[in-house]
């Protein structure tokens, strides 16, 4: 396959169970910027933190934050917003009215999304907010309330149309239910150690987090680019 970007989640797919960089993913990635595939950062966290991670683990490709509501192209300055805060307002102002929620630290910086500890049962979010035109993800560090037509497949593909690339040369790695578009628009998807992705993905590594990164990055790179 002609590889000419790789879009990559970072949390359980570039971390281990206690969310610190798995060192062994950094280094495959850093051999995919060495050979000229430049990779995507994919994640449901803020952009500020997105920025830092893609400065020391030295991805190029540029970022895609908020589950796909914010992103920022390589090589630009101001973040593109695809998602509209105004109607997950108003469904996060219902819910804090039926349930004991608490927004994730350094909630004031997201910009189309809003995302809650999970001290709580993600379907009885979704319940309490049936009526409301939001999508309610639960993606294993937070349940994001966010604006239905926000994914991280549609940010993938404004990340590519920017990239003047073709869609079918991307490749893309993920590990949870946020990264189901992300995996059905790339020409190649690699599911990290999860199996009801099995479906859209075609190929699911056998280790889960940042050992299962590593090892869909060595699968990348030994059997699928040319």
């Amino acid at each position: 396959m002609d590889v000419r970007a790789v879009a990559i989640d970072i949390d359980g797919t570039l971390t281990d169970e206690k969310r610190r960089l798995h060192l062994g993913v950094v280094e495959k990635i850093r051999e995919l910027e060495a050979r000229g595939i430049p990779v995507i950062l994919a994640t449901g966290n803020i952009m500020c933190i997105s920025e830092a991670a893609s400065i020391f683990i030295g991805t190029t490709g540029g970022i895609i934050a908020e589950n796909g509501g914010v992103v920022l192209p390589a090589g630009k300055k101001e973040p593109i917003y695809l998602g509209d805060i105004t109607r997950v307002e108003k469904a996060f102002e219902h819910l804090s009215r039926k349930l004991k929620v608490e927004k994730v630290s350094r909630s004031e910086l997201r910009k189309t999304e809003i995302a809650i500890y999970r001290t709580v049962d993600v379907e009885d979010v979704r319940r309490v907010l049936r009526e409301f035109d939001v999508d309610v993800v639960d993606t294993k560090y937070a349940i994001h309330i966010k604006d239905p037509g926000v994914n991280k497949g549609r940010a993938l593909k404004a990340m590519v149309e920017e990239m003047k690339i073709p869609g079918e040369s991307v490749v893309a790695i993920g590990d949870s239910e946020n990264d189901k578009e992300m995996l059905r628009y790339a020409g190649y998807a690699i599911s990290v150690g999860e199996k009801s992705l099995r479906g859209i993905s075609d190929y699911v590594t056998r280790r889960t987090l940042g050992e299962g990164g590593e090892e869909a990055l060595e699968h990348l790179l030994e059997h699928v680019i040319e």
